[in-house]
Order: C-alpha cells, then structure tokens, then sequence
C-alpha cells in the first residue's frame, strides 16, 4: 500500500495507467512508480477525482475507505437534456401550502442527495440543514419574525427610535430598512387580517454553515437550487425565504428558537410543502441575455 494521512492506494492493483496524475498534480509517476507530491498532505482538499478516475479502484480517501463507492452511470442512463428542460421550466415559487405535513423520510431523501451531493467551495462540504416542521415551533418562528418586524418600523418612525437605530446600524443597512419598511407595512396588515406571510404555512428548511465559512452563501444557494428541483419530482413545491433568513441572521431571539449554531449563519431558508394550487401553463420569460468571445 502506498498511503498518506488522506489517501491509500492498492499499489498491486495500480496498472500504472496515470490517469490519477494527469487528473491531479497531487500525483507523479517516477518511471513506473507513483509518488505524492510533499505538498498533497497539506494542500489536497479531499475532493475524490482521484477516486473517481481510477479505472481499477485502486484509491480510496481514508475517510470514506470502507464505504461501497456507486459506479458512474452510462450517458443514457442520465435524464436527457429535454427532461431536465422540462423540469427547470415548470418550478415555480410557492405561496400556497396544504394543510399536509411532509414525512420525514421524503425530506431526508431529498437533503441525503441533492444537499449531501451539492458543490462546495474547496470541497469543504460544509453546508447544514435544520429542518423544522413541529407546527407549535413554526408558530413561534413566525409570531417572533411579527414582533420583530412590528418593532423594528414603531422605531424607524419614531423620530428618537429612528436615531436609536442608526446607533446601531451603518448608512447602507438603514437605507435597506428604508427600503422594506413600506412591504413590512403591508405585510403586518396582511397578517392582522390572519395571513401567514413569512413561510405561507409551510415547513422550512434552513441552511446554514459556520460563519467563517468559505463561499458560506454561494455553498448554500447551490445546495438549496438543487433541492428545489428534487422536490419538483417527489410533488413538492418550495420557495426562497429571504426575510426569514435575514432575521435568522439580524435577530438571536429567532435563531435560538430553532437552535441555529450560535457560530453559524444563515445561507438560504426555503419553505417546503405539498403545493395548493396547481399551474397549467409556463410563464414566458425575457430573451437570454448572454455574450459570446
């Protein structure tokens, strides 16, 4: 065995065909006999294309060595371009939710591959998932975001409230609360009138990693693209919880109620639910705006 403190490889097996060094500058091939570059203990990032370009399966990562590894499929086993076509232009964002609780499981096999098998940067596979769908839990979520948006625009129009609140944030955040202050308006009218704005009544499914994260936001927006479509075929519908995810991130009272990591932040809030209403038709959108060189 030739091995490090991230990779074993079954020398025997090897047939010395080099794919693993022209894949990853990690490897080199002294005549016939492969090395490590000194540099890989510190710099390789674990990312398995080394695992995944042997032909013989000759090398396996030390963290996952007992685990059965899945073959890559044949091209034709893949959805064709016209299905996944399909399947990009018919998800919509939902804000109509029976009254039907997700199973778990449906979830899990969900998050178990479209989370688990979300690109990472630095292949940090960093990304984390809470999932809350106890209703008792999500009414507290929703009535903490109320007082908090209720108490956030007595101040903004409160003259000294005002003041108070540029004590506390810089001029570009109290321009955004500018901004919002006429939506949170309608939507706490909406809410005297017994409307649930903030998640429309469905569970949610929050991603977060730890603060100091690389591409923290990028991580979870990718991962989060990928669920939207899984839920699609399984009958799901979700939608993008953008105010959620801020006050996640604004407010300790919100963030404790569904025990976020007091070092993580908040990447990308989705709401999940079995879809009310049901659409017949595929809105048009404006021309691709693309350039070519």
């Amino acid at each position: 065995m030739l091995e490090n403190s991230k990779v074993i490889i079954d020398i025997d097996s090897c047939t010395r065909c080099k794919a693993c060094a022209n894949e990853c500058h990690y490897y080199y091939f002294d005549s016939d006999n492969m090395h490590f570059h000194e540099e890989m203990e510190e710099c390789c990032i674990e990312c398995g294309k080394c695992v995944a370009i042997c032909p013989v399966n000759a090398i396996r990562l030390k963290n996952h060595q007992n685990e059965t590894l899945i073959d890559v499929p044949a091209i034709d086993e893949l959805p064709s371009f016209e299905s996944l076509s399909k399947l990009f232009k018919i998800r919509r964002s939902r804000r109509q939710f029976k009254d039907k609780p997700v199973p778990k499981e449906i979830i899990e096999k969900i998050l178990d591959v479209a989370g688990r098998y979300s690109a990472t940067g630095d292949n940090q596979e960093n990304v984390y998932f809470t999932v809350v769908q106890d209703r008792e839990i999500l009414k507290i979520l929703s009535n903490e975001c109320t007082a908090q948006v209720r108490n956030l625009v007595e101040k903004y129009e409160d003259p000294q409230g005002r003041e108070s609140l540029g004590s506390v944030f810089d001029p570009s955040m109290m321009q955004k609360i500018k901004e919002v202050i006429p939506s949170f308006k309608r939507k706490l009218k909406l809410i005297e009138s017994g409307e649930e704005v903030w998640r429309w009544d469905a569970e949610i499914i929050i991603l977060h990693s730890p603060k100091d994260s690389i591409s923290l936001i990028e991580n979870c927006a990718l991962a989060a693209s990928q669920i939207m479509l899984a839920a699609e075929t399984l009958g799901l519908g979700t939608c993008s919880l953008g105010y959620i995810n801020t006050f996640l991130n604004q407010f300790r009272s919100i963030s404790k109620g569904v025990k976020l990591p007091i070092k993580h932040a908040a990447g990308y809030t989705l709401a999940i639910g079995y879809p009310k209403a049901h659409y017949y038709r595929i809105p048009a959108r404006k021309p691709l705006k693309a350039k070519w060189f």
